[in-house]
């Protein structure tokens, strides 16, 4: 079945991946949501998903969107043409997206991630100044819409895929769904902080609300040049052995840690399982 999805006959070192990591799921159990968040050996990978979770939601792609009409209008779009002009930026970001499913194996996942919050912070950062001059200059407003574009295509390509793709590499079987959990739960909770505070953030700053997203972006994109590995070409097995020393623990201190956190009955199942392999 692997050499026909794969269209080539070697998949020997898939095989063996899989086996590893069926035999550490065994080893390690299922993590619920508590075990996960106080589990020394996956702190690195678990705050590396809650940063990037909060970064795609803070980095302010809802109060991009809710500017675009007005935006548009000062640019001197037709007011009976905005709703068109912002359709089209949304197919833009859809475009975006698909362009970031097929680029994403050729680049990496860390590359996409960087390049997209440099560019939403550049954009946020020239926004604040093209629309507190877009009165008195008047190619302002130009370029106002030219960074809400380039925001759009910077945050489709990054920001908005990739993190959920790095939960599915940076957790082994055993920890994904509670790492999912977490990271879902981050994503829906900033997005209902941005829509919260956003209105009352534009009333007391104006535009200059974007340069609190500008240094949420240059402060993600820092913590994921630092901390970030790229999982590109590498098995989880791998990943984990990186995510490993950033977390200053060795695998077997990690099943060491695992066991003394089960009750007696599944230390003794879990032993079992190891010596029966």
């Amino acid at each position: 079945a692997l050499q026909r999805l794969r269209g080539w006959e070697d998949v020997d070192d898939e095989i063996q991946e899989m086996y590893q990591e069926d035999r550490s799921e065994k080893e390690e159990g299922q993590f619920s949501v508590l075990s996960l968040c106080t589990f020394r050996g996956l702190r690195w990978q678990l705050i590396s998903i809650i940063v990037m979770m909060m970064g795609q939601q803070l980095s302010g792609v809802n109060g991009v969107f809710y500017y675009a009409d007005r935006i548009f209008e000062s640019a001197g779009v037709d007011s009976g043409s905005i709703q068109y002009v912002t359709v089209s930026i949304g197919a833009i970001n859809v475009v975006m997206t698909l362009l970031a499913v097929f680029i994403v194996e050729s680049l990496g996942r860390r590359i996409l991630l960087l390049a997209g919050f440099v560019l939403c912070s550049a954009s946020c950062a020239l926004l604040t100044l093209a629309l507190n001059l877009q009165n008195t200059v008047s190619w302002m407003s130009y370029l106002s819409i030219a960074c809400v574009i380039v925001y759009i295509i910077g945050h489709a390509i990054g920001p908005s895929p990739i993190p959920a793709v790095m939960i599915t590499e940076m957790f082994l079987q055993s920890s994904r769904p509670a790492a999912f959990m977490v990271g879902g739960s981050v994503h829906w909770l900033s997005n209902f902080t941005v829509g919260l505070v956003f209105l009352y953030m534009e009333a007391g700053l104006g535009p200059y609300s974007f340069l609190i997203f500008c240094a949420i972006c240059l402060a993600t994109l820092t913590y994921i040049f630092i901390v970030v590995p790229e999982t590109k070409n590498k098995t989880f097995m791998e990943i984990n052995r990186i995510m490993a020393k950033r977390n200053k623990v060795e695998i077997q201190e990690i099943k060491q840690e695992l066991q003394d956190s089960y009750p007696a009955g599944k230390q003794e199942e879990t032993k079992a399982l190891s010596s029966s392999e």
